[in-house]
């Protein structure tokens, strides 16, 4: 599986590297800089992660899932069978599985939570978070905060278009949840 990762993200270095025509010699210095090694195969996947980090920062449009599933198999997993740095990664979650039930994602799975996680916390940060479970007490009340006001902002739009009023500016996220499933789930 390991190995599986590691050819991929291997693979996904090189596109990087072609698409900012990054030559052998520019490549290997970066790798060197990031990894102290000359070689892709030699590196972690922790690594390997770095390296396609500092690909993007310089510009190269690396995406991870080429392949998405219109319907995923898969929401987020159990609450107790994950062990979480932080509790609050349990609320992002949940959020995240309802904004997937109620048709707002392109992605409601536990790799879209991480795809919209790594756009929002690891941007200029030398240190890579590699999934949600990971965060720390800071990183996940920062992430829960933003997806709330995702969440709500999407909502009010919704909620605007079915009803054609104006909502109020200073409205909280629970009044606007609480709001859309009386007028949501009426229509289910």
């Amino acid at each position: 599986m390991v190995r599986n990762e590691k050819a991929r993200l291997i693979q996904l270095i090189k596109i990087g590297q072609k698409q900012l025509e990054m030559d052998d010699e520019s490549y290997r210095a970066m790798l060197k800089r990031l990894t102290n090694k000359t070689s892709s195969t030699k590196c972690s996947v922790v690594e390997l992660h770095k390296v396609i980090h500092e690909l993007k920062q310089k510009g190269a449009k690396i995406t991870y899932f080429a392949k998405k599933r219109k319907n995923p198999t898969a929401y987020s997993p159990a609450t107790d069978s994950q062990n979480v740095r932080s509790e609050i990664v349990h609320k992002i979650r949940a959020i995240w599985i309802n904004m997937g039930k109620d048709g707002l994602l392109k992605d409601p799975s536990e790799k879209g939570l991480n795809h919209f996680m790594h756009s929002i916390i690891n941007k200029n940060r030398p240190i890579l978070v590699l999934n949600v479970q990971s965060l720390n007490q800071y990183d996940a009340s920062r992430l829960l905060e933003i997806l709330k006001k995702w969440h709500k902002r999407v909502m009010v739009e919704r909620i605007e278009g079915k009803t054609g009023e104006k909502m109020p500016k200073k409205i909280s996220y629970d009044n606007v949840v609480e709001y859309y499933k009386e007028l949501f789930d009426e229509v289910m």
